[in-house]
């Protein structure tokens, strides 16, 4: 994680979008320095403790860490690691999966292996790391473990092997050693020296008196698999190199430029480059560019595969690496040319699909079948084998051919994407073509539909469909990742695509080569895609629909079909690394690419399209549901998102459909919670006539008020809009308190003044709500709302017996939010033999909640020395300065299904609930009993009527003297 310094102490406002406030990317980048400095420092302070052998302290910090940084996979690691060391082994072997699951690294299925033998579970352990022999080559650390897992397994010995083609291990008795089953040596013993054969094999079997040893048979290609980066820099070549399945092995780069052959030893480890993977050991290679001939250089590892960035022509390295004094884009901007300019050539009837393929044989197999089926007679398949590895896939390939049914080229080395598309638009001959990805599975009747779009308007050179995967055209989002549709839900996507109104054609900066089409005079005028600068693809297909704008031609979306792309295994920091550097080039050579792309996501001429298909997908959904409630709510989680997800589940349980309504920088987005419709926005009051009409047309039963913070005022009409009634849902004091939660000036309970009160307390502290609204105009508001309800609903009577006060005569139904909880097991409650007690208080401690209350207790207990620590089980609005008084621990942000083992996990003896506002209900309260403690709370509030009406605790008065609260809680935890 990269190190933040000099951050504030205090949280920032929490990030979040409403009507008419716009979260801006400086919101977020602020937000974010300040999130990452607080999870660098807990990372910082485990990995000392865990150095300095402090095992407990270490679990505590490092947990903090990763519960901050979710998806940091080295401090998820150093986490697991230290799990491991304290003799955590469920929660380690947990960890040690996520890592594996993501990444090539030995130590994951090593550390998940013992952790499971400590567990019993054996057979998996055994499993685990008999895997890890056969995939990568284990340090010598870890050899006292194979020994303990083989004879377990009863096996002779273990064996293994290593990028300097030597077979190792524990063996008794003498071996055989085959090569994809070919006899290598018979009678031996380990250690064995591989002949130079191995380099090109793909299974190494070690056997004694004819049973493999454990970790045979080897999986050759993995241990061999290569990670690389290689650019240009201040006239250097240079780059990094290593084997993720064998870190420790010194690795060689060799260039070839000219007829030469140069071989680098990368011995030294790169620091200059994050590959965002636990013990990642890159090796640094470099070498002037003046020590090499001109030409095309191109870098190779031992085994003959390149690295990602080779080769590196003389184009590539002057936009790269401009000599001192001129500047990196040297062109000049593609004018579009006047109609005419050049020729435009005859377009041939017929049509040629390309199929580059490399990898993955049983999708290579689904791709071509599935455009089998949509070719017509005129219609050529051609399938480039790019040299493959995989024999399967080329067999395939040979029996498709074989049968009559695809064109096949096959190249003799690999030459990547963008020179095997080529090989292939060099026989369109005129011809249209489709770039068809060998991951891109097109729908019934789908060619022909992209096809028919050539024909729309004048000059359309290339038509891209939408996809989940598809970048500018990517559904439903454009923004974030889009989760992989099974072919069913593809397929439904693509007639919800499909039956949508005929659009205008949609002009796009670009076309996405995933499935492209491109017309043939349009090929021929343009020419092929630049080998030189994008051989290993990513950004080929975007220079290429920049030279053909150039010449006049548009390029238009398919808006009536969705293809699915499956997508490839990611190809981690050197797949982001090409991009970044091919982006560059793209800019050099076609200057404001880049902002042209970005000016037309934000103004989404699409998006018209992608809301349509949402609303079909919604309107599909309720013909098939038995009823539809709608829930509007606010976009801040919390208590009220609990209780909308609660009620949503009972809903759904019941065969409704749930739509909830949250609040948007425009206006309001609509969830469809059976599905993903993040495209459902819409902008209010502009929109408001077609918002309630869709809304209508969902023929809902039921609408629930829970929250109308950050909605746009029209929101508040809703109800009568669509000739309903609301049902209301009481989460807090928002209908007669503008702070919302009844806490005055002096941070204190109010007390719920006359109207003067609350016009004073307004005056000093500001409104939260309703800020155009005076007290006594909130106050008016709100009761013609609640008496007009269906019915007004209170998860208590505390809530009940307040708001009757406000809104005299109001009937209000009394539903707890949650069923009674069972009664704490005596055992658990009765506290721990820990000797420093530890007081749990769960949730997001902010003023209302307590923090002042807690930092009082805290110096009070640092003061005269007691025996007792607060472990808040979340965060508040300023962490270190409760830390900095030695008797608190904070875990950071949980996920409510983590709340009760996080609060058994710190082996605490009493929970404290230090709200000085009345809670509504209080879900901080059940998660204490959840996990068996008993609970202390002010006298105030539902906190305090579900202690007393439970007898699971002890309600104290509110404002009672700190060093006396003090005195009680260390009573009641022992």
């Amino acid at each position: 994680m990269p190190e933040r310094r000099n951050t504030p102490s205090r949280r920032p406002r929490p990030v979040a979008s409403g009507y008419g406030h716009v979260v801006t990317a400086k919101d977020r980048e602020n937000w974010q320095r300040w999130h990452d400095a607080k999870a660098q420092d807990s990372y910082r302070r485990g990995t000392e403790a865990g150095q300095k052998g402090r095992k407990d302290e270490a679990v505590y910090w490092l947990g903090r860490a990763a519960r901050m940084a979710r998806h940091e996979p080295n401090v998820i690691f150093a986490y697991a690691m230290a799990l491991l060391a304290a003799g955590r082994w469920q929660d380690a072997a947990k960890r040690m999966a996520w890592i594996a699951e993501r990444f090539i690294m030995r130590k994951a299925l090593v550390g998940r292996a013992i952790a499971l033998s400590h567990l019993g579970q054996w057979d998996e352990a055994v499993a685990l790391f008999g895997r890890m022999l056969g995939h990568y080559a284990p340090s010598p650390e870890v050899f006292s473990w194979a020994d303990v897992f083989a004879r377990h397994a009863g096996f002779d010995g273990w064996c293994a092997t290593s990028n300097a083609g030597e077979v190792f291990g524990v063996c008794p008795g003498p071996v055989t050693i085959r090569l994809d089953d070919g006899l290598v040596a018979q009678d031996v013993a380990l250690p064995f020296s591989l002949p130079e054969t191995w380099r090109k094999a793909r299974r190494l079997v070690v056997e004694s008196d004819g049973r493999p040893l454990y970790g045979s048979p080897i999986a050759l290609p993995a241990i061999r698999q290569v990670q690389g980066f290689v650019t240009v820099r201040n006239h250097h070549l240079e780059g990094w190199i290593w084997y993720p399945a064998d870190p420790d092995f010194t690795p060689h780069a060799v260039i070839e430029v000219a007829g030469e052959m140069i071989d680098l030893t990368a011995s030294q480890i790169e620091q200059g480059v994050n590959l965002d993977k636990p013990l990642a050991r890159p090796r640094h290679f470099g070498l002037p560019l003046d020590a090499l001939p001109e030409g095309i250089i191109t870098l190779r590892d031992r085994y003959g595969t390149a690295l990602t960035g080779s080769p590196l022509g003389p184009a590539v390295i002057a936009m790269l690496d401009p000599p001192p004094g001129k500047s990196s884009c040297t062109a000049e901007p593609l004018a579009r040319r006047p109609e005419g300019a050049r020729p435009l050539p005859d377009r041939a009837s017929g049509c040629l699909v390309i199929i580059p393929a490399y990898r993955d044989a049983a999708l290579t197999r689904r791709c071509i079948e599935a455009m089998l089926r949509e070719a017509g007679d005129d219609v050529e398949c051609l399938v480039i084998d790019d040299a493959s590895p995989e024999e399967a896939l080329s067999a395939m390939l040979d029996q498709f051919e074989q049968g009559g049914r695809i064109t096949l080229v096959r190249h003799e080395e690999n030459l990547g994407f963008t020179a095997s598309a080529n090989a292939g638009l060099e026989q369109a001959r005129g011809r249209d073509v489709v770039l068809l990805n060998s991951d891109a599975l097109l729908p019934k009747g789908g060619l022909a539909r992209l096809r028919a779009w050539f024909d729309v308007g004048e000059k359309i050179g290339t038509v891209t469909p939408f996809s989940n995967d598809a970048t500018i055209l990517s559904y439903p989002s454009v923004e974030k990742p889009n989760p992989t549709p099974d072919l069913a839900q593809a397929r439904a996507l693509d007639r919800i695509f499909a039956s949508l109104p005929r659009q205008k054609p949609v002009d796009l900066p670009t076309g996405i080569g995933f499935c492209m089409g491109i017309r043939g005079d349009c090929l021929v005028q343009t020419g092929l895609l630049d080998v030189a600068l994008f051989a290993q693809g990513y950004g080929e297909e975007n220079d290429f629909c920049c030279r053909a704008s150039a010449l006049g031609w548009r390029h238009i979306a398919a808006s009536d079909l969705f293809v699915l792309h499956i997508g490839s295994v990611s190809f981690g920091r050197t797949r982001s690394l090409l991009l970044e550097r091919n982006l560059r080039l793209l800019n050099c050579r076609h200057p404001g690419y880049e902002d042209t792309i970005a000016a037309f996501v934000k103004s989404d001429p699409l998006g018209a399209v992608r809301r349509n298909a949402g609303l079909v997908r919604m309107i599909i959904r309720r013909a098939k549901a038995r009823s539809c409630l709608i829930m509007v709510t606010h976009d801040s989680g919390g208590g009220v998102e609990r209780v909308v997800q609660h009620r949503l589940r009972k809903a759904q349980a019941e065969g409704s459909q749930v739509l909830i309504l949250r609040p948007h920088e425009r206006g309001c987005r609509i969830e469809d919670c059976g599905g993903d419709t993040a495209n459902l926005i819409f902008d209010l009051p502009h929109e408001w006539l077609n918002f309630v009409a869709v809304l209508k047309r969902m023929k809902a039963e039921r609408l629930e008020w829970h929250h109308l913070i950050g909605h746009a005022p029209a929101m508040h009409d809703l109800a009568s809009a669509l000739g309903m009634k609301w049902d209301i849902i009481l989460h807090d004091y928002v209908w007669f308190c503008p702070r919302i939660c009844l806490i005055g000036p002096n941070g204190h309970y109010c007390g719920e003044p006359a109207l003067a009160g609350c016009v004073s307390c307004v005056a000093q502290q500001g409104a939260l709500v309703e800020e155009h609204l005076s007290v006594a105009e909130l106050v008016a508001q709100s009761d013609r709302a609640l008496r007009e309800a269906r019915q007004v609903i209170a998860g208590s009577n505390d809530l009940k017996r307040r708001m009757a006060r406000h809104f005299p005569g109001l009937e209000i139904s009394l539903q707890p939010f949650e069923a009674p909880l069972a009664p704490l097991d005596p055992r658990v409650s009765a506290g721990t033999a820990r000797a420093r007690k530890r007081i749990c208080i769960p949730g997001a401690i902010g003023r209302e909640k307590g923090y002042e209350i807690v930092l009082q207790l805290a110096e009070e207990a640092a003061k005269r020395d007691l025996p007792l620590d607060y472990v808040i089980v979340g965060y508040t609005i300023d962490d270190d300065r409760l830390m900095a008084t030695g008797h608190v621990l904070i875990t950071g942000e949980y996920k409510e299904d983590e709340a009760t083992d996080l609060i058994r996990e710190f082996d605490c003896s009493l929970g404290l609930i230090p709200s000085l506002w009345p809670e509504t209900w209080c879900f901080a309260l059940s998660n204490i009993w959840n996990a068996g403690l008993r609970a202390v709370s002010f006298d105030i509030g539902a906190q305090s009527e579900r202690i007393q009406k439970s007898g699971q605790g002890a309600v104290v008065p509110l404002g009672m003297p700190v060093p006396l609260l003090s005195n009680l809680l260390l009573h009641l935890s022992h």
